[in-house]
């Protein structure tokens, strides 16, 4: 490996630091690991590994970095200090936060950043060739030109002599930036034209195209040089040019106050939000279980349903839309043919302890890429949930979260989210949505209270930000799950039922509660305590599904400590009483009841659109569906039973839906991830490249362009039918960005499965222009 190569750097550091690298940057790790440092180079220079990588780092960091493009091969420790007007240990911490995340390294006493990197960086300053190659092809007559213009001594100078003395003066970066910012705008703008690389003149051509103003400005403050008969700016120029433009400063971590409370003052109202949201979310996935969600052509949750189910189970809209995605990220709640309902998962999820079901919950918000209660918009309208999307507001959550650690207020965490998180893309009032959005979905998990992390949140950042790196993600939720058992203890279900027909339940209510309940009554409140009511309709509903009043008011009175009311008792007996008097057989219809009430239910206008005729004293006919004269019967405050063609009463059961397998190929699971201690001495053990297969040698002739480690990474998805992110340009020049689970790789194509399209196709192996992991 060449010296001074980023490979070379990293074969060079000790097991201490490559394992502290490899820490940082954990996406590397995935199976197939590097083989040797070559290869380690290559992954840790892949534009997804960089993108994910810079999103950790701070603005401190950011500009030191982009300083160090500016400089290019003159960026020595010293040289970077200086433009960010920091003092020289300044810039070495923030160039070790670079160099111990692979964003950079120090070779004899120069600064590198890898390729990709300083090529981004480059392009956004722009700029063109260094002085010092320009002036070899200048006149010495221009030379002492624009020395002269910029406050050079030139007598007595010789041309090398006095290209040195420009090169000197140009090369002050934060002096040539106030000689940028003196400049009329008309100047200002043209000299940012030559430095994006359009516009360059010649000098004796004064057509459309020719010098303008501002051309003659630049000319006349020796900021172009005149080269073969056209003007031509210095890189450095274009570097004062870049640097005028922003504050280009290093400006240490912001002050942030503590919280007002402690963590552990705010352990009592945090278990009370966290327990209210998990009998929240155990009653939208209760409710999907006995009936389907009901999804958009699309896919996801549209705005009416939402609200239904908000109305129906006393939900926020906000804690609605958390849950929604929260148990689907976490596989308690997934696609049926009906809609959305609980995955098998959920039952073993609904009879875990309190902490079990909030690390979960908690675990899934921590690793989600957007903002359940803040989901960006598409067009003119916004993404369902739980459908996924882009977005940086996953990654400045974590940003904001590690910032608040250890007592620290997180809302002024928020007030200088820029520093934290630099890289966000967000606009002003956008970042503020965001950033509220967090704050606000931190409460409800019960990971904020009173402006601070909570034991809760600490440990869920320590967990998931800290020392687990190596852990899979069931051990991770195992391990939250210990540190949190004993702040979220499980609260005893107490169910309270009240002359007034309505059931308090305190506590997480079990199984057993919810099923009663969601059977006989209805839903009225949801806080510290739900509050369910009886009703002649709910108690009806649960008549109709097959229960019966001995039933209810024996399991009534086995969960509760009291006895049953004696109001309660009367409705369920007046309305079993009446149940079952009016009879439907299913005849597309007959109507049975005895001759007075068959008479009355014949005079009822409200019952005119079913269309009775009667047939004989006791019978009515009808030529709508049994279902239609229940429902029309039941609105005019009559109990009818359903019967079959023989006269047995029909039990209407409830079904449970739940989310089926999936008719397409599934994501494959998430690779394995080696330990960054293992691979680190893996690879200082034996830092050679191994053998490659024979797919690899067959896709490496079909497409050289693709590097060593992205040929291992599509043979071994082609080999083993992993899952891969590539991006692909199709015959008319289009690229995408696709995950794909290659299946064969025959001639010069791949016949892959694609996740975007839902569908089987095919790529030509030369048109894929780089390979990623998909962990």
């Amino acid at each position: 490996m060449a010296s001074g190569s980023f490979a070379g750097y990293l074969a060079g550091l000790d097991e201490v630091a490559l394992t502290g690298l490899l820490r940082a940057r954990p996406d590397v790790r995935i199976e197939p690991v590097p083989r040797g440092f070559e290869q380690l180079a290559q992954r840790l220079c892949g534009p997804d590994s960089l993108a994910t990588a810079l999103q950790t780092v701070d603005r401190d960091a950011i500009v030191v970095g982009q300083a160090v493009a500016a400089l290019g091969p003159l960026a020595t420790v010293e040289a970077v200090a200086h433009l960010v007007a920091a003092p020289e240990q300044a810039a070495r911490d923030a160039l070790d936060e670079l160099c111990g995340r692979g964003l950079a390294w120090l070779a004899s006493g120069t600064v590198y950043l890898p390729e990709r990197l300083a090529e981004h960086w480059s392009t956004e300053i722009g700029g063109g060739r260094p002085l010092a190659t320009i002036a070899r092809s200048v006149l010495a007559d221009d030379l002492r030109s624009a020395a002269d213009a910029l406050g050079v001594e030139v007598a007595g100078l010789r041309k090398p002599e006095l290209i040195g003395r420009l090169v000197e003066v140009v090369s002050n970066a934060r002096a040539m930036a106030d000689v940028v910012r003196r400049l009329p705008r008309p100047a200002r703008d043209r000299l940012d034209q030559l430095r994006r690389g359009y516009g360059q003149f010649y000098p004796g051509y004064a057509g459309p195209g020719g010098a303008t103003s501002g051309d003659r400005v630049l000319a006349a403050a020796g900021l172009v040089v005149r080269v073969n008969g056209r003007w031509e700016m210095p890189r450095e120029v274009g570097v004062a040019a870049w640097l005028a433009q922003r504050d280009l400063l290093v400006t240490g971590r912001p002050q942030i106050p503590r919280a007002a409370v402690a963590a552990g003052a705010a352990s009592a109202p945090a278990q009370a939000v966290v327990q209210d949201l998990l009998r929240g979310i155990t009653s939208l996935l209760d409710e999907a279980s006995s009936r389907a969600i009901v999804a958009l052509k699309k896919g996801g949750v549209g705005p009416r349903e939402r609200s239904r189910l908000a109305a129906r189970l006393t939900l926020p809209a906000e804690v609605l839309a958390l849950g929604i995605d929260l148990t689907y990220v976490a596989g308690l709640l997934g696609q049926a043919d009906a809609g959305y309902a609980p995955t098998e998962r959920y039952a073993r999820w609904r009879e875990a302890p309190p902490a079990r079901q909030w690390a979960e919950l908690a675990t899934a918000w921590f690793t989600l890429e957007h903002a359940p209660t803040s989901r960006e918009i598409q067009g003119d309208k916004e993404l369902p949930p739980p459908l996924p999307l882009a977005s940086a507001a996953g990654a400045l959550r974590r940003a904001v979260l590690r910032a608040a650690r250890s007592g620290l207020s997180i809302r002024a965490v928020g007030e200088h989210v820029d520093w934290f998180f630099p890289l966000h893309g967000y606009e002003a009032a956008q970042l503020r949505n965001k950033v509220a959005a967090t704050v606000r979905e931190a409460e409800l998990l019960g990971v904020v209270a009173t402006d601070g992390l909570t034991d809760c949140g600490e440990q869920l950042v320590a967990v998931l930000d800290g020392g687990s790196a190596d852990a899979e993600p069931g051990d991770v939720v195992d391990g939250l799950t210990e540190r949190v058992a004993g702040v979220l203890v499980e609260t005893p279900c107490m169910v309270v039922l009240q002359s007034d027909l309505t059931a308090v339940v305190s506590g997480q209510p079990t199984a057993a509660v919810s099923r009663l309940l969601g059977a006989a009554a209805v839903s009225e409140a949801r806080g510290a305590a739900g509050v369910w009511r009886f009703s002649p309709a709910s108690v009806r509903a649960a008549l109709d599904a097959g229960w019966t009043a001995a039933r209810l008011l024996t399991e009534l009175a086995g969960v509760s400590d009291r006895p049953v009311p004696q109001p309660l008792e009367y409705l369920v007996t007046d309305v079993a009483r009446q149940h079952g008097k009016v009879r439907v057989r299913g005849m597309r219809s007959c109507v049975v009841a005895d001759e007075t009430m068959i008479t009355e239910i014949l005079h009822t206008r409200s019952l005119a659109k079913l269309s009775l005729a009667r047939v004989a004293p006791t019978v009515l006919s009808s030529p709508y569906e049994l279902d239609a004269v229940l429902a029309g019967l039941r609105a005019a405050g009559l109990s009818p039973v359903a019967e079959d063609a023989l006269g047995t009463v029909i039990v209407e059961q409830r079904q449970e839906h739940r989310a089926s397998a999936a008719r397409s190929p599934v994501r494959a699971a998430s690779r394995a991830r080696l330990g960054p201690a293992e691979l680190a001495q893996q690879l200082l053990a034996d830092p050679s490249d191994e053998d490659t297969s024979e797919t690899f040698e067959r896709l490496a002739q079909l497409n050289p362009g693709l590097s060593d480690t992205e040929l291992i990474l599509l043979a071994d998805a082609v080999e083993r039918q992993r899952d891969v992110l590539i991006t692909y340009r199709n015959k008319t020049g289009n690229r995408t960005v696709r995950e794909i689970q290659p299946c064969q790789l025959y001639g010069r194509w791949l016949d892959s499965w694609c996740h975007l399209r839902d569908a089987q196709r095919e790529f030509t192996v030369a048109n894929i222009e780089s390979v990623e992991p998909v962990g």
